[in-house]
């Protein structure tokens, strides 16, 4: 299937995701108590189980030493904690608790709902085919979201290596 003529995919899609962006933190988020930047954090240790600090720095586009920061606090919070690296007894890996697992399970029970009432707003057509919709894109952004990740590993391996070789995270 090829692109429309009048703009391109990075245009069209780009405006989409901004779209859906923009909804979801004006109107979807629960703002409270956590920062953009630790639910992104959070997130992704839930997601990708217990990694590295330098490897989360690396993937989340910060600095060791802000992220650092960041750990520090969700760690006070008890949302995340240190464990021992089984491949390597020097490091440490970072990984979710229980207590921040809640905390994103609330955190999308909320938006769900918030989504819901939003959907309410809209025919029964309409919510149709942004479902399917939905459904046809998961999968696309799914991928989009693995390769993205992909393109950070060698800078994250670059980084954990460096890590771990002038001292433990």
């Amino acid at each position: 299937m090829k692109t429309p003529p009048d703009r391109p995919a990075a245009e069209v899609v780009g405006d989409l995701l901004d779209q859906a962006m923009d909804l979801s933190a004006r109107f979807l988020a629960d703002r409270a108590g956590l920062s953009a930047s630790a639910a992104f954090v959070l997130n992704r240790v839930r997601r990708e189980g217990p990694i590295r600090l330098t490897s989360l720095a690396a993937k989340e586009g910060v600095s060791q030493p802000s992220m650092t920061q960041l750990i520090q606090r969700l760690e006070r919070q008890d949302l995340v904690a240190r464990l021992a690296d089984p491949d390597d007894g020097r490091a440490t890996l970072i990984g979710i608790t229980a207590r921040g697992e809640a905390l994103l399970e609330e955190r999308t029970r909320i938006r769900r709902e918030r989504l819901a009432a939003l959907l309410s707003t809209l025919s029964a057509e309409e919510v149709c085919t942004l479902q399917l919709s939905a459904r046809v894109a998961s999968p696309i952004l799914d991928r989009l979201a693995a390769d993205a990740d992909a393109a950070s590993e060698p800078q994250a391996a670059q980084l954990a290596a460096a890590g771990t070789r002038s001292r433990g995270d």
